[in-house]
């Protein structure tokens, strides 16, 4: 009788541990709240005209991050942020964004990436996922700036944690 309950008790204390590996911080950038995995060996913050909020992962040079970034200056080719996404994600020839900025666009972030739009609690956020590169999401953020979420070891579920949609 022992045994088994001390049995029982190992197997519990073993499955709480484990369930407790899969722990988020909270990260704050532009007045909004994200949840990022938990350990990171360093967080950096670049203000001014970069501002960039970095999130190191790993001691290696370019390897394992999560950022964000202001990207107020992307050419949406004469239109709105949202139009511009959505004909990036289209294969509609007729939207009223230049061709050019459409056409970069899509050469810099949509080739070969696995492409789409979530919509969490009424706001739209454009993915562009790789399996081989950094992949991004884009979205705006509550005070009105176009924001770029960047990392290159999240995949979908990480990115939609991040965002706080699951």
């Amino acid at each position: 009788m022992k045994r088994s309950t001390l049995l029982a008790a190992l197997v519990f204390a073993s499955l709480s541990a484990c369930a407790q590996t899969d722990q988020y911080i909270t990260a704050a950038y532009a007045g909004m709240k994200f949840q990022v995995p938990e350990s990171p060996v360093i967080v950096g913050s670049l203000g001014m005209n970069n501002d960039i909020l970095l999130i190191k992962y790993s001691e290696t040079s370019g390897k394992r991050y999560i950022s964000f970034a202001t990207e107020n200056s992307l050419d949406t080719g004469g239109c709105g942020w949202t139009d511009f996404f959505e004909a990036t994600l289209s294969n509609a020839p007729n939207h009223s964004c230049s061709q050019a900025s459409v056409a970069s666009f899509r050469h810099v972030f949509v080739e070969g990436t696995d492409t789409g739009s979530w919509k969490i609690e009424g706001d739209a956020y454009y993915y562009f996922l790789s399996d081989s590169d950094s992949s991004f999401v884009f979205f705006e953020s509550n005070n009105g700036n176009l924001i770029k979420l960047e990392s290159d070891f999240l995949d979908s579920h990480g990115f939609r944690r991040v965002l706080g949609d699951i």
